[in-house]
């Protein structure tokens, strides 16, 4: 499943958008306009934006008070009115309850300096305006200063914000938390624009709960967001890949969010001209470095979709971001195209990634991918038949690492390009791909972080036809066979900071010679060899550990990557090679803890003592509290993903969450969505699962079960 945020779309304007079990609107609170025409007040009509207005009115004279002190949110109820434009002068105007217009084309405009605010606390809807013809927000700066306004802009047709700035430090929440800007069109064949938005949270990383843009479901039309500034939050910077209207990214800076800065997928959707960055030296965030995944643009979609654009982009991943890519492309998503942008990336991960599963092929031209990253893989492409790599230039120079792998992508093509990698230039497993006119040596561009400003598309949108009728045996094998080189690369940067895995245990400069060793585990990130174990795993068909191993991880799905783990006892652990697991140099273990990461095969471990915590990272996150006596599910997407956990003893909900525990208290099977579930627990564990990706279990004997 993608890694992140739960979403329930709803077209009421009362849900907030983005509701949860654990957050709810202050519906007695809510001010619900129902506009009517106001009748003899207002200046004459004009128009703006390309939204006619009949009534135009002055706010300060309409009982809005520009100092602040006293509430504003009155006189705006009855200011609004069908086809008025309401113009706030200089001032800062107090808002303490939700805002909700509904019915004809409404505008709100500042004049001069501008600013909303919003009591401590408030997590809201600030302003909701829904319906009509045309809606437009300007000049507007929102404080969110300890609290976590959201504005909602939402007419059938003709959206338009311009100018909107949402700063300060919003409440520190670790749960729900309103979005900044929900914008939306109503009517399938409607559009929008936003245009200059700077949202600058300063939020907590690790929190899933506040989105910067939420384009969800129940927008139908097509959305551009123009040169917009998004920083800091906690759930993306941009989270528009659930809905079925087109989201058109020009421009624009996307700076150090959590789990993503742009996330698109709908078909018609691009990301033109922006500069995606995460570093956490530059981030205004009170704790950077417990970014969950400051991955730089996501294509991904619960609704199929197909043929995203990344063109003219600047992407960088600093050295210390937890981020599993510069670039990545889920299993869900079809056809792609990445052209004429720059990635660099400096963790250990992959600086672009098209995940397996997926279908319909991809386009890489005029791509520079540069960074410091060793081992792995730069470029990795799976399961993308008639994939297309041209021109493109590929600097990954790092120890160990490759760079550019394609797995099976039969009938793919790649030429005129500069692939300078630490290890091997080209690697090619199951599929014929034509490979030419590769150039080994030399640098490739890095990423210009200094402009982002829009001034229009230079590229294309659709793949290239050309095709190479030539192919170089030198710069690719053509299947597993011919490469003893390990299967490391599917391996996730996710991984702790002090993981040192790599894509071969050999030391030496060369990665793709053969090794004496007759060892089935050929790589340090726990996978077994290439021809060991491929697709879905069955754990029938994997030798079952012996009773010493009484703590067993398992990888039963491949298409996940390497799925990394921490664990602690209250006495000694030491590794056991029973049952063909893996002993490997990144199985960290130091006195009574261990740390390591599976993929396509499991480890396992002997122990004294129980187990005092433990934090299993997959498609969702397992993190085990002996000392709390607590286990805690935390999900990393909207679609939700399922879970099991068993005990000794008796499991009990220890917040608002509803999955069903057995009759005798010992066991749960629930799902989890952006947020987590959390349980108390007596006795110790017995098993615990991810969505039949992931197992760990404390009792070997039910491997066979």
């Amino acid at each position: 499943m993608p890694r992140d945020g739960a979403r329930n779309d709803s077209d009421s304007t009362d849900d907030g958008f983005k509701p949860s079990r654990r957050s709810y609107l202050k519906a007695a609170g809510a001010a619900a306009v129902s506009v009517p025409l106001l009748a003899g007040e207002g200046a004459a009509a004009t128009e703006r934006h390309g939204i006619s207005f009949d009534n135009v009115v002055n706010m300060a004279d309409a009982g809005a008070d520009p100092n602040g002190n006293e509430a504003s949110d009155g006189a705006l109820q009855s200011a609004a009115g069908s086809n008025t434009l309401l113009k706030f002068p200089s001032g800062t105007y107090k808002f303490t309850q939700k805002n909700v217009i509904s019915g004809g084309s409404v505008g709100i405009v500042g004049e001069g300096d501008v600013t909303f605010t919003v009591p401590d606390g408030f997590n809201d809807t600030l302003l909701a305006i829904n319906g009509g013809s045309g809606a437009l927000v300007e000049n507007i700066t929102i404080d969110q200063s300890g609290a976590c306004p959201n504005l909602q802009v939402a007419p059938d047709d003709n959206l338009q914000v311009h100018d909107v700035t949402i700063k300060g430090q919003s409440l520190q929440s670790s749960d729900s938390a309103e979005d900044a800007f929900t914008p939306m069109i109503r009517s399938s064949g409607g559009s929008g624009t936003v245009k200059n938005l700077v949202a600058h949270n300063e939020g907590r990383m690790g929190a899933y709960a506040r989105s910067g843009i939420w384009i969800g479901s129940s927008n139908k039309g097509t959305i551009t967001l123009r040169n917009c500034n998004v920083e800091g939050f906690s759930n993306n910077g941009v989270y528009a890949s659930r809905t079925p209207g087109a989201v058109k990214v020009e421009g624009g800076t996307y700076k150090n969010n959590d789990l993503s800065q742009v996330r698109i997928g709908s078909s018609g959707s691009y990301v033109d001209g922006a500069t995606i960055e995460a570093d956490v030296s530059d981030s205004r965030s009170p704790n950077p470095k417990d970014m969950l995944n400051g991955s730089g643009i996501r294509l991904e979609s619960d609704r199929g979709g197909s043929g995203a654009v990344v063109r003219n982009c600047d992407v960088r991943i600093g050295p210390e971001v937890n981020a599993d890519g510069g670039i990545q492309i889920f299993g869900n998503y079809g056809e792609f195209t990445i052209e004429n942008t720059n990635v660099e990336y400096n963790p250990q991960g992959y600086s672009i990634r098209a995940k397996p599963g997926g279908s319909g092929s991809g386009t890489l031209k005029n791509v520079s991918v540069t960074g410091d990253a060793s081992d792995w893989v730069g470029v990795l492409i799976a399961d993308r038949s008639g994939t297309t790599v041209k021109d493109c230039c590929i600097q990954q120079t790092g120890s160990g690492r490759t760079g550019l792998a394609l797995h099976n992508c039969g009938g793919s093509t790649v030429k005129n390009s500069t692939i300078n990698a630490g290890a091997q230039a080209v690697r090619v497993r199951n599929g014929d791909v034509n490979v030419s006119g590769i150039d080994k040596s030399g640098s490739c561009p890095a990423p210009n972080l200094d402009s982002s400003s829009y001034s229009g598309s230079s590229g294309s949108s659709g793949s290239d036809s050309d095709s190479s009728d030539s192919s170089s045996g030198d710069d690719s094998s053509s299947s597993d066979s011919s490469s003893n080189e390990s299967s490391g690369d599917d391996s996730s940067s996710e991984s702790s900071s002090n993981d040192s895995s790599s894509e071969s245990s050999d030391d030496s400069d060369s990665k793709d010679s053969s090794s004496d060793s007759d060892d089935s585990s050929n790589n340090d990130d726990g996978a077994g060899s290439d021809d060991e174990l491929s697709g879905d795993v069955n754990e029938s068909d994997v030798p079952e550990p012996s009773d010493n191993a009484n703590f067993v991880v398992t990888d039963t799905d491949t298409s996940g990557g390497r799925i990394p783990y921490n664990v602690e006892t209250s006495g000694n652990i030491d590794k056991a090679g029973t049952g063909g697991a893996t002993k490997d140099s990144n199985d960290d273990i130091s006195g009574k803890s261990a740390s390591g990461g599976v993929n396509e095969w499991r480890d396992a471990y002997e122990y004294e003592g129980e187990i005092v915590s433990l934090e299993v990272d997959d498609r969702a996150t397992i993190k085990l509290d002996g000392d709390a006596g607590t286990i805690t599910v935390m999900g990393e997407d909207g679609s939700g993903t399922d879970y099991s956990l068993e005990v000794t003893g008796e499991l009990e909900h220890a917040d608002d969450s509803s999955d069903p525990i057995s009759d005798d208290n010992s066991s749960v099977s629930g799902g989890v969505g952006s947020f987590r579930d959390e349980y108390t627990y007596t006795g110790e564990l017995v098993q615990a699962s991810i969505e039949d990706s992931v197992s760990i279990t404390t009792d070997p004997e039910t491997l066979d079960e």
